[in-house]
């Protein structure tokens, strides 16, 4: 699973993530040093009197050399994209001037006492870093300072190797405590290394799930509009699919969806026989509305006929514009006395329906009922030659055939 996690994530988004951390890493250490360089000036003053003016002045020198760089690299790490480089002589001058302060006080006590306590807990800061190779090489560059220190205090004669006596105050350092606090610093270091990889592995876990979640609600988020993104095109689909069945001046069906209609009523009546019958109606003299009130006068006719057959027929009619003035009704499980009187119906509605012509608009209706063998194009001539009927007979009448 851990392999699989890692194959997720990017290689590149951990590197980023995990540099930030290490800055952060170094800025906490900075405040260390700043913290503990102000210690070194008061212990500086404070054992002012037992130094050799020398002494005292490396020692303040160091202090304030610390400062002004702990100075530098507060500002440094402020930016947003602070320099790569600024980890490696951080930790180089951290050691370097605590083992000028620790050399300084000049006295075989810096070996012994406190005065390097005060060393492993800057060593310490120091080397426990976010990265373990740093830590492992700050930590090597202490011991190898430490071995400065002592071999110039031999050399300076500082302390004398040799066995301690009683008096605590003799200058002489024995080969063990020396080896000894090698030894610790050894260990020290060694420990914060590990720390520095148990730490740099826990980050990197916890970064790496911090990754997934933001990749997870990315894809959430993407996932979301996706959805969000198919619905509207569904809508939009319906829409469509609307569109393409209705006619827009009437809203009614158009002659495409009543053709498919006719289908497949005609494919049910094939497997089970049932009345299937139709209507066929014509706006009478609607020529005379054009030419007499214009185009937008005969298209609110046609709208209004629409309105009144919609109103008036019955809930499973399909009604549909069938040409320009001309309609058709497809009436299932009708018989052809029960479409005469739809039809009779009909007609009466729209001859007392209200028009914005002056006059009274009345339609012509054409039925037939299906027989054995009809197929759409018989079935629909009848009810046309029915429809031609009424016009015969004068109009706004039904005829059936």
């Amino acid at each position: 699973m851990s392999s699989a996690i890692n194959d997720a994530v990017s290689e590149t988004q951990l590197k980023e993530l995990l540099l930030h951390e290490e800055r952060k890493s170094e800025r906490y250490a900075n405040y260390a040093r700043l913290l503990l360089t102000f210690l070194y000036f008061a212990v500086g003053f404070g054992i002012r009197q037992e130094l050799p003016a020398h002494s005292f002045n490396a020692i303040i020198s160091a202090s304030l050399i610390n400062l002004f760089y702990g100075i530098f690299v507060f500002f440094k790490l402020k930016d947003p994209n602070p320099p790569s480089w600024i980890k490696y002589p951080s930790v180089s001058i951290d050691i370097l001037l605590l083992s000028i302060v620790i050399y300084s006080f000049g006295t075989f006590r810096t070996f012994k006492t406190e005065a390097f306590v005060l060393y492993f807990l800057w060593i310490g800061l120091s080397t426990l870093r976010f990265s373990p190779i740093l830590t492992l090489a700050s930590g090597l560059l202490s011991i190898g300072a430490y071995l400065l220190i002592v071999a110039l205090a031999i050399h300076d004669q500082t302390i004398a190797l040799g066995t301690i006596t009683e008096e605590f105050v003799s200058e002489r350092v024995s080969n063990v405590n020396i080896i000894l606090k090698l030894v610790f610093l050894s260990a020290f270091v060694v420990l914060a290394v590990y720390i520095a990889r148990v730490f740099r592995l826990i980050a990197s876990k916890a970064l790496t799930k911090q990754i997934l979640q933001a990749q997870n609600a990315e894809l959430n988020n993407a996932l979301d509009k996706l959805r969000e993104t198919q619905k509207q095109l569904a809508q939009k689909n319906r829409e469509l699919a609307t569109l393409s069945e209705i006619d827009a001046l009437t809203q009614l069906y158009n002659r495409r969806k009543i053709d498919q209609i006719i289908e497949e009523y005609l494919v049910e009546t094939s497997h089970r026989p049932f009345p299937l019958a139709m209507i066929i109606l014509d706006i009478d003299r609607f020529k005379h509305y054009n030419d007499h009130y214009g185009h937008q006068a005969g298209d609110d006719v046609i709208r209004g006929v629409a309105h009144a057959l919609s109103t008036s027929a019955r809930g499973n009619d399909s009604i549909g514009r069938w040409g320009g003035e001309e309609f058709i009704i497809i009436c299932r499980d009708t018989d052809s006395d029960t479409a005469l009187k739809i039809a009779e119906r009909l007609r009466t509605t729209i001859e007392q329906a209200q028009f914005q012509v002056d006059e009274p608009v009345t339609c012509s209706f054409g039925v037939t009922s299906y027989r054995v063998g009809d197929n759409a194009d018989s079935l629909i001539k009848r009810a046309d030659d029915a429809l031609y009927t009424s016009k015969q007979l004068g109009r706004n009448r039904v005829s059936h055939k």
